[in-house]
């Protein structure tokens, strides 16, 4: 199930991020100094893509498949074990804002300068199976309110490279989608009280939103449009601490 949010709560996303896990943090060390549990502070990088869309022509060419770009941008999560549960940890996180643009320039149609942007804050669970030499596997399962916002122009041309029509493709949309996420990592100096870390994880939503309606070149895109073009998958890499 997609739960979609009022757009004014996507504007809170990078806000909340960095207050959000430097309140559990601080919440969290002061738990695992006293109960002597596992306390996970990691940055990284994730590598994701907006799904692709399709657009009706004016010139009678039929439908036209749109592929946005690979994006690239940081992200930082916090994960702190449960009091009477080793190995299951709670979980926040999220992905600063990235950018790609539209790769589409045929068929007498130019989608070039029309950009996506993509951010999220997420929260969840996570089992963490731990080995005594450092190497930990990771289930996590996560809500990712995510946000996306598209802006800039399509055009169409004719046969003689003529400028036939123009719009500009403006949309933003907030929503919140369930996510599963699998991570590797290997922790240095696992006997230490502060240990480092390094892993890999991948991502895969485990709902997705299929296209019904096309793009707009007059109004603002619709809702269904903005949830169709999220990605459907992502791969990371990150370091971190152990507390």
């Amino acid at each position: 199930m997609i739960f979609a949010l009022p757009n004014p709560l996507g504007g809170l996303v990078k806000a909340v991020i960095p207050t959000a896990l430097l309140s559990a943090s601080v919440f969290m060390s002061a738990q695992s100094g006293a109960r002597d549990l596992d306390l996970r502070i990691q940055v990284g990088a994730e590598k994701t893509r907006p799904y692709q869309s399709v657009l009706n022509s004016s010139q009678d060419i039929g439908v036209i498949k749109a592929q946005p770009d690979y994006q690239t941008a940081p992200t930082i999560r916090m994960l702190g074990e449960l009091p009477g549960a080793p190995g299951f940890y709670y979980s926040l996180g999220g992905k600063l804002e990235s950018t790609s643009n539209f790769l589409l320039n045929e068929n007498g149609i130019d989608m070039r300068e029309v950009e996506v942007a993509y951010s999220y804050f997420s929260f969840g669970a996570s089992c963490i199976l731990n080995t005594r030499i450092g190497f930990s596997l990771g289930f996590h399962l996560e809500g990712r309110i995510e946000r996306i916002i598209t802006s800039g122009t399509l055009y169409e041309y004719d046969e003689n490279n003529q400028i036939t029509s123009s719009g500009n493709l403006e949309g933003k949309i907030s929503y919140l989608r369930p996510w599963g996420r699998v991570s590797m990592d290997f922790t240095f100096n696992n006997s230490g009280r502060v240990r480092p870390f390094i892993g890999i994880e991948g991502a895969y939503p485990i709902t997705r939103r299929e296209q019904r309606v096309s793009w707009n070149k007059v109004e603002s895109q619709d809702s269904n449009l903005m949830e169709a073009i999220a990605p459907r998958g992502s791969v990371g890499c990150y370091i971190g601490f152990r507390f």
